[in-house]
């Protein structure tokens, strides 16, 4: 059922893909800022790793914002920062200015990840907006498959600075379109205050259902971005190939990932969206799986390297429009909230795996395999916890509703 008109799914797909494409297309240029900086690649991964942060740092201030002055100001309020924290990068003359650059874009690129998320649960409710999700999923996942390559070739082709030049332009753009097509979709502004965020934060936290499912979203995401934050290295360092062959191996599992959203937005209504997370995550595992058994045969390269992560993707895809939408529909008031604060865990707990792995030796792929496959396990774990509590509250409602309706 549809509570207010519905925005531009492309545009919404457009303002989640910004920060996703920042984040991707500067990740194979990593070796080549190691060089350039003449620094340590642990500390040139602080580039990653705190751009993780920021992004979970702000998500917990845009969802209670935006509760209470609407999603439109707020968001293009971020989008603004964004642009002032790509001319930084572009123009940056040591690491640090860099880093503070990035630090800026993240801040505001996470607006658009914890507000497109709650716009969509403005106007549907959960079955229709897991749908809604996952095209917007599908849809924006284009830009960042498609992005490690251009950064690859940006870099090795122009310079670095490119890659943020390039950036501002895509910026500018998603925020000229956000000003003239973007209508808001906050009927309902909530109070705020420190007390009232407080409380909110608490009441989400309480909440079984909503902290495994919090839980799996964060794990499938440290998974991912434990993933691209050793794979630059892997191939550069272990395998001997160029920073291009990482911008285009990496189009495998982005396109699965995809193909997991598509699937996501085509039975969602039709199997449930509770089923369809259960069937993605095990499906992760059993790519997990599949990476080890590679490694332990002693096939190591590049193909082995990516194609069971492909396969592990397809799960990706499916479960996390799922699990979003099950997560903001516990609370739907503060749905706002909820998308901040799931967000926060997921680019903390990213931010956290990037940079374990960082510290890891680059020439092996064992210490990225340990990892990811711990955070895909439990991302299943957490998914079937949350599962059940809430069939179980659901089954207690339901019969309770109905004897509420014969008494009447």
């Amino acid at each position: 059922m549809k509570r207010n008109p519905a925005p531009s799914l492309a545009l919404l797909s457009a303002i989640t893909a910004l920060a996703f494409c920042a984040l991707h297309m500067v990740v194979p240029a990593l070796p080549v800022l190691v060089q350039v900086f003449g620094d340590s690649p642990a500390h040139v991964q602080l580039v990653l790793s705190l751009y993780l942060g920021g992004i979970a740092a702000g998500q917990l201030i845009y969802g209670p914002v935006s509760d209470r002055f609407g999603r439109r100001p707020v968001l293009i309020a971020g989008l603004g920062l964004f642009l002032a924290g790509t001319v930084l990068c572009a123009s940056a003359w040591s690491l640090a200015a860099l880093i503070v650059g990035r630090l800026l874009q993240a801040l505001g690129a996470c607006a658009g990840i914890v507000l497109s998320r709650a716009i969509i649960r403005d106007v549907y409710d959960r079955e229709m907006a897991a749908r809604g999700l996952a095209l917007v999923m599908m849809a924006m996942t284009l830009a960042p498959a498609i992005s490690p390559a251009l950064g690859a070739y940006l870099a090795e082709w122009f310079d670095w600075r490119a890659i943020f030049v390039l950036l501002g332009a895509l910026g500018a753009v998603v925020f000229a379109a956000t000003v003239i097509r973007l209508a808001e979709t906050n009927r309902h502004p909530a109070s705020l205050d420190f007390a009232g965020m407080a409380r909110s934060y608490a009441l989400l936290l309480r909440s079984p259902g909503f902290g495994g499912f919090a839980l799996c979203s964060a794990c499938t995401s440290a998974s991912w971005f434990t993933f691209i934050a050793s794979a630059p290295y892997l191939v550069t360092d272990a395998l001997g190939e160029p920073p291009s062959t990482y911008g285009l191996m990496i189009l495998f599992p982005m396109a699965t990932y995809m193909l997991g959203n598509a699937a996501a937005a085509r039975f969602a209504l039709r199997v449930g969206s509770l089923r369809l997370l259960i069937a993605g995550r095990a499906l992760a595992l059993g790519g997990a799986g599949v990476v080890t058994l590679c490694y332990l045969s002693g096939g190591f390269s590049v193909w082995a390297l990516f194609l069971p992560i492909a396969f592990a993707e397809i799960g990706d895809g499916l479960s996390q429009p799922s699990v979003m939408a099950a997560a903001l529909s516990i609370h739907p008031r503060i749905a706002g909230t909820a998308s901040g604060l799931m967000g926060f865990l997921q680019m903390t707990m990213a931010a956290v795996g990037s940079f374990a792995v960082a510290l890891l030796p680059h020439d092996s792929p064992l210490g990225m395999i340990l990892v990811f496959s711990g955070f895909v396990a439990v991302a299943l774990g957490s998914a079937i916890y949350a599962v059940r509590r809430v069939v179980r509250a659901e089954r207690v409602v339901l019969p309770s509703l109905a004897a509420a309706s014969d008494g009447n």
